[in-house]
């Protein structure tokens, strides 16, 4: 009797532990569309999955599919102009798992945005790293930086070595998940100034 009781306790401490988990990570369809987006996106929102991410990183992202090479060609010069200026272009290989969510998407663009996640500051201001210039941030390089951490009340680059609080998404990454057929990089102009990071054949 007294180790089903402890199995039952056992049991119950793992569902609440992956409910906490989870709820920091919440996915749906046909989501809002951040403001500042081209209006001739609009067409794709029934066809996006946005992902919210609130745990030590904290982003926005989304994913839209394209049935046709058409329809992804016509998109991709609003989609491109989404991207900070520098910032990289990450070409993965259809299906792309984002490991976050556990979503896979077939082929077309993952859009890591900035987080619409407030944080509230001890005298009860708000920062909002989506509505932030960091241009003053950019590095000797003219690099932005990839994510953002408050301290003393200001946005500063994260260094990978303070771990005080949540890294927050500064610059806007494109993720060109390819396929050959649909989104097929010998047809599309990529940017003469963009680093390319490629991923389609890491393990």
């Amino acid at each position: 009797m007294r180790s089903g009781k402890y199995i039952i306790i056992g049991l119950v401490i793992i569902v609440l532990t992956t409910s906490l988990t989870f709820a920091s990570v919440i996915t749906w369809r046909k989501g809002k569309w951040p403001g500042p987006w081209p209006k001739q996106l609009k067409e794709y929102r029934q066809q996006a999955v946005v992902i919210e991410v609130a745990e030590d990183i904290q982003e926005t992202v989304f994913e839209l599919e394209f049935k046709k090479r058409e329809e992804f060609e016509k998109a991709w010069p609003e989609i491109i102009n989404l991207k900070t200026k520098g910032a990289p272009l990450i070409l993965e290989k259809s299906p792309s798992k984002y490991n976050v969510s556990g979503t896979t998407a077939e082929t077309g663009i993952r859009i890591l945005w900035h987080s619409m996640n407030p944080v509230i500051m001890d005298d009860g201001s708000i920062l909002r790293a989506s509505s932030v210039d960091f241009t003053s941030l950019v590095s000797q390089t003219g690099e932005l930086p990839e994510y953002v951490i408050v301290k003393d009340g200001k946005w500063i680059p994260y260094d990978g070595q303070d771990d005080s609080g949540s890294r927050h998404r500064a610059r806007v990454d494109i993720v060109l998940i390819t396929d050959a057929n649909i989104v097929d990089l010998n047809r599309i102009p990529l940017p003469a100034d963009t680093p390319i990071i490629d991923r389609r054949f890491s393990k």
